[in-house]
């Protein structure tokens, strides 16, 4: 892991605490946000640079004003790519480097699992 993404941890650890919600590192494949219990769960099973991303996806979904009345597959992608979007503006409000490319390519893989399914 790189100093960068140490940092990077660090800050957003630093953002979880303060806004009480855990953290919890896994050895499943799956990453989610328990709303109702206010935790974070991060598959160990992925690069730093991903683990990243995804928290701040997670994080994203925390703080979506974006709750519809209908659950179906289109409500579902929206609801995505908003947590995406959220994710994006606390790492910059954060001051973590986003490195685009990076970004945007974890985003499109993460979003077509839910238009593919």
């Amino acid at each position: 892991m790189t100093q960068e993404e140490k940092t990077a941890l660090q800050k957003i650890e630093e953002f979880l605490d303060s806004n009480n919600i855990e953290l919890s590192y896994e050895d499943g494949d799956d990453n989610y946000i328990d709303i109702m219990e206010d935790r974070i769960v991060v598959s160990r099973h992925q690069t730093p640079k991903h683990i990243i991303y995804t928290i701040l996806h997670e994080i994203g979904h925390y703080f979506s004003d974006f709750h519809p009345k209908q659950d179906n597959k289109t409500t579902t992608v929206i609801e995505e790519v908003l947590a995406w979007d959220t994710g994006k503006d606390v790492a910059y409000s954060l001051r973590i480097d986003i490195d685009e490319d990076s970004w945007n390519s974890i985003m499109i893989s993460s979003i077509e699992k839910y238009i593919n399914c």
